[in-house]
């Protein structure tokens, strides 16, 4: 059960951190692309909003998998850390910052996005949902990078137990 929570977390982290920077680099991309050739900044963006919106499914998918690798990680846990700590904490707020997303976040934005481009107040809105969209995702692509990178600084270590050459 402890290899298959590792897979799990180290799958689930990197579908959240390498997936979610590429969906944000394709859509800058995209949305330059479509600036230079004339198309509009809301144009552009409502056309690659269907990407984040299926994505948002992908990356809660891999948050809760997530979840269940960290809780396998936890079961069989016998000595804590500080690094293990602050692994979980990422990893947790990782998984909530994914829910947001998915449930919170996306959910307003694909019942605007038919009218986006006929109606000025659900552009205006779909812009304000946007922006904070941006601080969830980032946050979700931060946290999964932290939670990936604490094992190089002993998260996922047995514990403090000193080795014999620190004991002598």
């Amino acid at each position: 059960m402890e290899i298959l929570g590792k897979i799990l977390r180290t799958v689930s982290l990197a579908i959240l951190f390498g997936g979610s920077v590429a969906i944000v680099f394709a859509a800058i991309v995209l949305v330059n692309a479509a600036k230079s050739h004339g198309v509009s900044v809301a144009t552009a963006a409502a056309a690659n909003a269907p990407v984040f919106i299926i994505y948002s499914k992908v990356n809660l998918v891999f948050g809760l998998l997530l979840l269940v690798g960290e809780g396998l990680d936890y079961a069989t846990r016998k000595a804590w850390n500080k690094p293990t700590i602050a692994q979980y904490a990422c990893s947790l707020l990782c998984v909530a910052s994914t829910m947001i997303f998915a449930l919170g976040v996306v959910p307003p934005m694909e019942r605007l996005l038919p009218t986006l481009s006929t109606n000025p107040q659900s552009a205006q809105e779909f812009h304000q949902i946007h922006e904070s969209s941006r601080a969830v995702f980032g946050a979700t692509i931060m946290l999964a990078l932290a939670s990936l990178v604490l094992p190089i600084f002993g998260a996922l270590k047995a514990g403090d137990a000193k080795s014999e050459t620190e004991s002598a």
